[in-house]
């Protein structure tokens, strides 16, 4: 299995609500930055399961994806769509790319690059900019 395909797993199970089955692959000890440089990392299994589980509470559907990837020893660099619509009814759609860590087909390590600023102006419902909507029409084709 691939380390992308390891991560299509996260991925789906996010995409359909099932934290237990996303963190079930990654190690106990994973260090996750949410959004490298802009925050502080969660240490841990438990610290991801809270995140997680708050950020759930809040969408009402996911469309998390990834169009590129590119694998080199056990990391894995992507590039997509993290997109989602809270329970309010507004919808995000930001471009986002990470590198994820592997060690004994579990991850270890995962760095978030996303722009933390502009996704939170659009989780409280500022339009997507013209510029953004090109770049993620582009990842979604």
């Amino acid at each position: 299995m691939t380390l992308y395909e390891r991560f299509a797993v996260v991925i789906a199970a996010w995409n359909r609500g099932d934290i237990d089955a996303a963190l079930a692959g990654m190690d106990d000890a994973v260090t996750w930055h949410v959004a490298a440089g802009a925050l502080a990392p969660l240490e841990g299994k438990e610290a991801v399961r809270g995140f997680l589980k708050g950020l759930r509470a809040d969408m009402a559907e996911t469309r998390w994806s990834i169009r590129y990837c590119a694998e080199a020893d056990e990391r894995l660099f992507v590039e997509g769509v993290d997109a989602y619509t809270r329970t309010n009814g507004t919808t995000v759609a930001m471009p986002y790319a990470a590198v994820i860590e592997f060690a004994e087909n579990r991850i270890i390590a995962w760095r978030d690059y996303i722009d933390t600023r502009r996704m939170e102006m659009m989780r409280e419902g500022a339009p997507t900019p013209d510029h953004l909507r090109a770049l993620i029409d582009r990842m979604t084709r």
